[in-house]
């Protein structure tokens, strides 16, 4: 019970819902303040169950989903129990149970379960619900299409994982495929690789296609890995700049390559912030003979992606030219 001014009386009082008439009530002068109050709450169901079992009691189901076909409207026959009493008769029963089941779409029951599978990862990750309803419209495209049936188990879980990597590359939130592995109980990346393929051979939406080809944003990484490798605002500022500028030349390495050998040459040149690049790999996820490889293809092209205002020509070549060459003496000496 709450407490309101009445317009009446002009008193603090307690006002009182009566549910029945559904009118509120002040309980000081009896004026009804508000008529015809409508109950916003779940219905509750009025009877109890034959069987005694604890089930919810609410009458409405789920809400209706526009990504399924039949919308998630369905009238579901349970199947007959032994001591369950009815007007229809056990045999009647059991025949409407088996003649849904043969009508029964089983292609929407897989989808329903790879709805929950994206659900449970995306809350894993912490990700947006943007993202987990991308990933859920990918999957949704394969309800009712005889050439593009889902399959259970493993097969579902890493078509989960492959729809939310596409939706997090679409809407440029950059998950790796090694942490999204990680919340899908044992499915490898290379099931998850496959999943990606299929998604992009059978499903029709260019734009679902254009995602998956689409590269990681190395942009996107910059701060994560650098906030764990506790660098300054001007070191981050200098990395960003370099990994734009490094887009327009042709270096074939992936981008967590790339940005890797970012850090390590701006650490470098820095003398003040140097960040070992063995931890820079572990950050990374890449190994340190990659990242070595990767900072030998960008050097000739240091001078032009390297902001002037944090370094001059003379340290770069000193500084990144010197830790190269180290590197290759300590490889013809060996």
């Amino acid at each position: 019970m709450e407490k309101e001014i009445c317009l009446d009386c002009k008193r603090l009082t307690v006002m009182v819902i009566d549910y029945s008439s559904g009118d509120t009530i002040c309980t000081e002068c009896g004026l009804v303040l508000e008529a015809h109050f409508i109950e916003n709450s779940a219905e509750w169901r009025s009877f109890t169950d034959d069987d005694h079992s604890a089930r919810d009691p609410v009458r409405v189901g789920a809400p209706t989903n526009p990504l399924l076909k039949s919308g998630g409207l369905a009238t579901v026959i349970e199947k007959p129990k032994e001591k369950a009493s009815s007007v229809v008769s056990k045999e009647e029963n059991s025949s409407l149970f088996r003649s849904q089941y043969f009508i029964k779409n089983h292609e929407e029951d897989q989808i329903k379960k790879g709805f929950k599978e994206i659900q449970r990862m995306t809350e894993a990750l912490d990700l947006d619900i943007v993202i987990k309803s991308r990933a859920c419209e990918i999957i949704s495209k394969f309800d009712g299409n005889n050439d593009k049936k889902l399959r259970g188990g493993k097969k579902l879980m890493a078509l989960c994982a492959a729809s939310v990597s596409i939706a997090c590359r679409e809407l440029k939130l950059s998950r790796t495929l090694k942490e999204i592995s990680m919340v899908t109980n044992g499915v490898g990346l290379k099931d998850i690789r496959k999943a990606g393929i299929v998604i992009k051979h059978r499903l029709e939406s260019d734009e679902v296609k254009l995602a998956h080809q689409a590269s990681i944003n190395t942009g996107e990484l910059v701060r994560r890995f650098c906030s764990k490798l506790d660098m300054n605002q001007r070191e981050i500022m200098a990395i960003q700049e370099t990994v734009e500028k490094a887009e327009n030349f042709d270096i074939r390495r992936t981008p967590k390559s790339v940005l890797a050998a970012v850090i390590f040459m701006i650490s470098q040149i820095s003398q003040i912030n140097i960040r070992p690049i063995r931890e820079i790999g572990i950050v990374a996820e890449v190994v340190e003979n990659t990242i070595k490889k990767s900072v030998k293809d960008m050097y000739p092209h240091a001078l032009k992606i390297i902001p002037k205002w944090y370094a001059c020509e003379e340290d770069i070549n000193k500084r990144l030219g010197g830790i190269i060459s180290s590197w290759d003496h300590a490889k013809v000496t060996v």
